[in-house]
């Protein structure tokens, strides 16, 4: 908004232009604006007046004695870059007039043709359309965004400090030299800017026309997208991987249905070579069958564990939960293992708590839970496993199984409930290593049922599997195939 008294300065050597620029200004008109003007002959008064004083709008001469052409232009547009500068010229210098304004001038006088009104109306509407440009400067210095200016000769005009941290660069070095990147209007494309130290910034550039001091000009908006490229490539990632993660499984799946039939078939035919109704073996012979059905129902394992996990992954295992007698079920679970530990020469006790009350679980799914834990620590044991049931002070029903192995490394207890992960040990005496399932299926069952599934263990200290789960109360849904890699959670067996 312009205010009724306007300052201006006229730089210009001659006095009866000077005196007939005042008579205009002076002279009455519908504006109801009045003009206070000053005066210097030279550029270098003229800049002096500038630096002490605040004026309205400068009208300078493209012809001083100290300064011809654009000289004096760019020496007043640098000396107040805030105060809308016109020029007057000569008639038949009008071009370098337009090159003073598109340089940054807002307007320009023929000296032959002074017309009072016409200089008032310059005047206010060079100030009006200063504080205009001013605004829109002003917008864009304060952008998020990088903004940089470019001409159509494609030298940089203007940058913002968003531009500056973008490109690694001061304004001081990008003003006024050719703009590194291409900057066609009306594209959009992905820079790769170098920084010192680092990978390249990913840097999105967006570039629109508009119009700068008067000339056409690009308008290049730079935003570092670096970190959002980083996190589509890892989405993509990760996406790419559960979709191997699911045909791996299928594969599996289909394998592990494929063997059931031939294994059936195998091991029947081994028992029945080995069976006392047909001609006696030799000891050689009766070794060989005994290995051999021992080999077999080691892989029979393996592919139940296979179906096992692909079941709880499918979403195919439907959870019912119904009140269970604990501790006899574990009780069941630990007698069925009686002899398997007594070939290992291993003691297996039993310690439940009395008067448990009944959990509220699907008992297959339970059952199946503490069988895997007993199984895994009776592997790894060297002379003792224990398997206990008590309910916890906050009320949860807790199962713990304890072997006294060589136990896991701290920097390795994340891992072993990710599926087909196995740590480092030795075989167990059947030489049966396992699918690197059995913890991973726990940890599904207790995440079903609500609960969870931890891990104590110190090397050389022997490990503790402690399974919590609610006594009663909600139970979690089943897990969906899309959640197969939530689900699973961060383990498999040891």
């Amino acid at each position: 908004m312009i205010e009724n008294s306007v300052r201006v300065l006229v730089i210009e050597d001659d006095p009866d232009y000077v005196e007939l620029i005042r008579l205009c200004l002076d002279e009455a008109d519908g504006m109801a604006l009045s003009f206070e003007l000053e005066s210097a002959a030279r550029l270098s008064e003229g800049l002096t007046k500038l630096l002490s004083f605040r004026y309205d709008a400068v009208l300078v001469d493209l012809g001083l004695p100290d300064a011809q052409g654009l000289e004096a232009a760019m020496a007043v547009l640098r000396a107040a870059p805030d105060t809308p500068v016109l020029v007057s010229t000569n008639l038949g210098d009008e071009k370098t007039a337009l090159e003073a304004m598109r340089l940054g001038a807002q307007d320009f006088m023929i000296k032959a043709s002074s017309d009072s009104r016409l200089l008032k109306r310059s005047i206010r509407y060079a100030i009006e359309r200063k504080g205009v440009l001013a605004q829109r400067d002003q917008v864009i210095r304060a952008a998020a965004d990088g903004m940089v200016v470019v001409d159509a000769a494609g030298v940089v005009r203007f940058v913002n400090a968003a531009a500056e941290a973008v490109l690694g660069e001061s304004a001081l070095r990008l003003l006024g030299k050719p703009f590194a990147h291409r900057a066609q209007v009306g594209e959009s494309v992905l820079l790769s800017v170098p920084r010192e130290g680092r990978s390249p910034a990913v840097v999105d550039m967006r570039v629109t026309e508009v119009p700068w001091n008067g000339s056409r000009a690009a308008l290049a908006s730079l935003r570092d997208v670096t970190e959002l490229r980083r996190v589509e490539q890892l989405n993509a990632e990760v996406a790419q991987r559960r979709k191997l993660d699911e045909m791996k499984d299928q594969w599996i799946d289909t394998l592990a249905h494929d063997l059931r039939t031939p294994l059936t078939i195998i091991k029947c035919a081994i028992i029945d070579l080995g069976d006392d109704n047909h001609a006696p073996l030799s000891g050689e012979q009766a070794a060989l069958v005994e290995m051999a059905r021992r080999q077999v129902e080691r892989v029979e394992r393996m592919t139940l564990k296979i179906l096992d996990h692909s079941r709880l992954c499918s979403g195919g295992a439907t959870l019912a939960p119904e009140p269970i007698d604990a501790a006899a079920l574990i009780a069941g679970v630990v007698a069925d293992f009686r002899r398997a530990a007594a070939d290992r020469a291993l003691a297996l006790e039993i310690d439940c708590a009395r008067g448990l009350p009944p959990l509220h679980a699907d008992r297959e799914l339970f059952e199946q839970l503490a069988v895997n834990l007993v199984d895994n620590a009776l592997r790894f044991a060297r002379a003792r496993v224990r398997v206990s049931a008590s309910v916890a002070p906050d009320g949860y029903f807790a199962l713990a199984v304890s072997d006294d192995g060589v136990g896991i490394p701290p920097e390795k207890t994340a891992a072993i409930f990710t599926r087909f992960r196995q740590l480092s040990r030795e075989r167990g005496a059947d030489g049966y290593k396992g699918t690197g399932l059995g913890l991973s299926i726990c940890k599904q069952i207790a995440d079903m049922h609500g609960g969870h599934i931890a891990v104590e263990s110190r090397p050389g200290g022997g490990t503790t599997f402690v399974v919590r789960l609610p006594l009663s109360g909600q139970v979690a849904a089943p897990p969906q195939a899309a959640d197969r890699g939530a689900s699973v959670g961060p383990g498999g067996a040891r």
